[in-house]
C-alpha cells in the first residue's frame, strides 16, 4: 500500500527497501498520508483508515477497543458475555476496527499482546491432492517504552502422496520430520520456524538481538537478502537520519553443508554473515544505496567485522583474504508521479578489462523493474515488470563450507540461483477494503548441466553451494550469461484475496505452468485465522 503511494507521488522520499521496517515509521507514513486524504481515491482512503486503526497505538494514547472503562487486561473467557463476543467476532466484519488480539495487557508504557492462528489449504495439481496447515501464535510486549520484545512460531505440516511431495510454498529449508500420514494420505511431513527478537529503541536508534527474517533489496525478487532462508540469530543496529538509513547486522548461520557427526548428530562449523547498508533520498525523485556483505567462518568470530561502520573490503584485505565480500548498488527514481525505475547491480568478481567477455570470474547479478500506479474503474492498480540476470557461478566461493553466499544450502539473495535469467509481470487490483487481485506471469530461463557432464569431476555454475575453482576450464573463457543445457519455464497465476471477517482471510489461487515438455494446472483455496 505505501510502496504503491510513493510511486504515485503521495509519499516523498519513503523508504521501504530494508524490510522488516518500524512500527513508528510506519505510522508516520500513515500520518503523512492522512494529511493528503483529499488527494487519495475513495478505496485509497478506507484503507488509509483501515490501517491507522491497526497502528492506534503509535499514533494516540488511546486503549485497545476491548479494553472496558478502567481495564487493564482483555481475554475472551473472563466472562460469558465476552466470550460470545469474542466468538461472534471470528464471524464478523467491522470496518476501521485494530486488529484482534486473544490477550491483551496495556498499562503505564507497557503492553503484551497475544496471537494465535493458523492456515488450512486444499492444494490440487492435475489429479494429484495435499494438504498443507499451520499452526500459528505470537507474543508482543512493549516494557517501559524502550524495550519491545516479541516471539513468534509457525508450525507447519502437509499430508500428501509421493506424486505430490514438492515441498510447498512455506518451506524455507531445515530438517523436516516425517510420519505416517492420514485422511486417506501416505505421508505427513512437517517443519517449523521461530522468530524473536528483544530490541531497545533510543535516539541513537534500534539495537536488537534477533532471528527474523530479513529482505534487503528495491527489487521484487531481490538479490541482497531474501525471504529465501530459515531465521538466523543475529546482532543489530540501525538508525535513521533525515531522510537516509543505515543498517547493520553480524549474524551466525549454517555452512552449505556437513560431513561430520559426533554421536550420530550433525555438526557444523562456523559461519557468519556480516552486512550493512546505506540508504539515501538524494532528492525526492532519487534514491541510492549501498550494501556490502561479508562471509566467514571456521572461527571464533572477528571483532573488526563486529564494528558497524567499518568498510568491510578494506578490513578483509588484513584479516583473512579468504572471506568473501559481496558489493551491492541500487537505485530508485520517480520520472513522474505513477512511474518509478528501478536497478540492483551485484558484484563479486568483476575483471573490468574482461567485464564484456565471456570469462567465467565475471560473477556479478543486474536487475531491473518498472512500477506504474493507475486507476481503472476507480480500482488502484498497479503494474510491476521486473527483469533479472544472474551470471553462473555468482554467490559460489572457493571455500563453499563458510564462504558461499547461503545458509543451509539454500541461497541468501535471488531464489532461482546463479547460472538464470527471469522476467516477472504483476498485476494488481485493489477492488475494495476486503478484496484483492493479482494476475501475473513468469519466464525463467537457466542453464542445466549437461548430461554427458554430470559424471565428471567438475563442479558447475548453477549451484550457489559448489567451489567455482573446481569449474571445467572448458568453460573458462566460455561463460557467458546462460551455460550448459537451456531451458525454459512458463508460469501464469490469479490470486484473489477475501477478507471475510476481521479474523478470517479466504485466498483462493489458481496457476498453469508450460515449458521443460510439460504443462501443469494447479488449483488452492486457503483459509487463514489470526485472532
Amino acid at each position: 500500500y505505501l510502496d504503491r503511494l510513493s510511486t504515485q507521488g503521495m509519499l516523498q522520499a519513503y523508504m521501504n527497501a530494508t524490510l522488516p521496517l518500524n512500527r513508528d515509521y510506519i505510522a508516520d507514513m500513515l500520518t503523512n498520508l492522512a494529511t493528503k486524504r483529499d488527494l487519495l481515491s475513495v478505496i485509497d482512503s478506507k484503507i488509509l483508515d483501515e490501517y491507522m486503526a491497526d497502528y492506534r497505538l503509535e499514533r494516540e494514547e488511546k486503549p485497545y477497543f476491548q479494553l472496558q472503562n478502567t481495564e487493564n487486561t482483555y481475554h475472551p473467557f473472563q466472562s460469558g458475555q465476552k466470550f460470545k463476543r469474542g466468538f461472534r467476532d471470528v464471524f464478523s466484519y467491522t470496518a476501521n476496527q485494530e486488529d484482534h488480539h486473544l490477550a491483551v495487557y496495556e498499562k503505564e508504557g507497557n503492553l503484551v499482546w497475544l496471537d494465535v492462528g493458523g492456515m488450512a489449504r486444499y492444494e490440487r495439481q492435475d489429479a494429484k491432492t495435499r494438504l498443507p496447515y499451520i499452526y500459528h501464535y505470537s507474543l508482543a510486549a512493549i516494557l517501559a517504552d524502550n524495550f519491545t520484545v516479541f516471539s513468534e512460531a509457525d508450525l507447519f505440516a502437509m499430508v500428501y502422496n509421493s506424486d505430490f511431495s514438492e515441498y510447498p510454498d512455506e518451506f524455507r529449508g531445515g530438517y523436516p520430520l516425517y510420519n505416517n500420514g492420514f485422511y486417506g494420505y501416505e505421508t505427513e511431513m512437517s517443519f517449523e520456524y521461530a522468530h524473536a527478537y528483544i530490541q531497545y529503541s533510543s535516539n541513537i536508534g534500534n539495537i536488537a538481538m534477533k532471528a527474523e527474517p530479513l529482505k534487503w533489496g528495491n527489487g521484487r525478487n531481490s538479490l541482497i537478502l531474501s525471504n529465501n532462508v530459515p531465521p538466523y540469530a543475529m546482532f543489530s543496529w540501525d538508525k535513521q537520519l533525515g531522510k537516509s538509513r543505515f543498517s547493520f547486522f553480524h549474524g551466525s548461520i549454517l555452512p552449505a553443508e556437513s560431513d561430520k557427526t559426533i554421536n550420530g548428530l550433525i555438526t557444523n562449523e562456523p559461519k557468519y554473515l556480516v552486512g550493512h547498508r546505506w540508504e539515501v533520498a538524494i532528492t525526492n525523485k532519487l534514491q541510492g544505496a549501498f550494501t556490502e556483505m561479508l562471509l566467514y567462518g571456521d572461527r571464533h568470530p572477528e571483532f573488526a567485522y563486529l564494528i558497524p561502520t567499518t568498510l568491510l573490503w578494506s578490513v578483509q584485505h588484513n584479516v583473512n583474504n579468504g572471506d568473501n565480500i559481496i558489493w551491492f548498488i541500487e537505485s530508485e527514481y520517480y520520472p513522474f508521479d505513477g512511474f518509478k525505475l528501478y536497478n540492483t547491480i551485484m558484484i563479486d568478481e568483476l575483471t573490468t578489462s574482461k567485464m564484456f567477455d565471456d570469462y567465467m570470474h565475471n560473477k556479478w547479478i543486474i536487475q531491473g523493474g518498472a512500477n506504474f500506479v493507475y486507476n481503472i474503474n476507480k480500482w488502484p492498480s498497479s503494474i510491476n515488470i521486473e527483469l533479472t540476470a544472474a551470471r553462473p557461478w555468482v554467490y559460489t566461493n572457493k571455500s563453499p563450507e563458510t564462504g558461499t553466499y547461503t545458509h543451509n544450502a539454500r541461497v541468501l539473495g535471488f531464489y532461482p540461483r546463479p547460472n538464470t535469467k527471469l522476467i516477472t509481470i504483476e498485476n494488481y487490483w485493489w477492488i475494495n477494503i476486503r478484496n484483492r487481485f493479482k494476475i501475473a506471469y513468469e519466464r525463467l530461463k537457466f542453464g542445466a548441466e549437461p548430461i554427458e557432464n554430470k559424471l565428471d569431476e567438475y563442479h558447475f555454475g548453477n549451484n550457489s553451494s559448489k567451489n567455482y575453482t573446481l569449474a571445467n576450464p572448458d568453460y573458462h573463457d566460455k561463460t557467458g550469461w546462460l551455460i550448459g543445457d537451456i531451458k525454459t519455464a512458463h508460469t501464469i497465476s490469479f490470486l484473489w484475496e477475501y477478507q471475510l471477517s476481521n479474523i478470517l482471510e479466504l485466498v483462493l489461487h489458481a496457476s498453469h505452468k508450460w515449458g521443460l515438455s510439460e504443462y501443469g494446472n494447479s488449483y488452492s483455496i486457503q483459509m487463514n485465522i489470526d485472532y
